[in-house]
């Protein structure tokens, strides 16, 4: 899985800009992809597609493509609300484009929702 940052951004994520740098702390890569130290060692037993350097005294360095592979997950569980099985079922596909939803999907997926209330309210009536 060699995913580029333009192939994330065409898909409708935001990547921040990784600074010019191979290896990166647990510290950084949660501040990166806003989402906590704990998470990320979760998801590393979970996902084979994260998979740190570990050096001395277990500390974990982070490469580019483990922070790519980071914000898709990040985008299939929190945005898309995908469920753990769910997220590695889709990542196993492969194909970005399965991966993440594009931005016309998630507009559409977005009036369906206020829909759907407004129906829901309705008939609360």
């Amino acid at each position: 899985m060699s995913i580029q940052p333009k192939q994330l951004q065409e898909a409708g994520m935001e990547v921040p800009t990784l600074p010019d740098k191979l290896f990166f702390s647990i510290r950084e890569v949660s501040d990166l992809c806003a989402v906590e130290p704990h998470v990320l060692r979760y998801w590393e037993t979970e996902f084979r597609h994260i998979r740190p350097v570990k050096k001395g005294g277990n500390r974990r360095f982070y490469r580019h493509r483990d922070i790519y592979a980071v914000l898709q997950i990040k985008h299939l569980l929190y945005d898309l609300n995908f469920t753990i099985r769910g997220a590695k079922k889709r990542l196993m596909s492969g194909d970005l484009n399965d991966i993440v939803e594009k931005p016309d999907a998630q507009v559409s997926l977005k009036q369906i929702r206020e829909e759907l209330v407004s129906i829901r309210d309705l008939l609360a009536d």
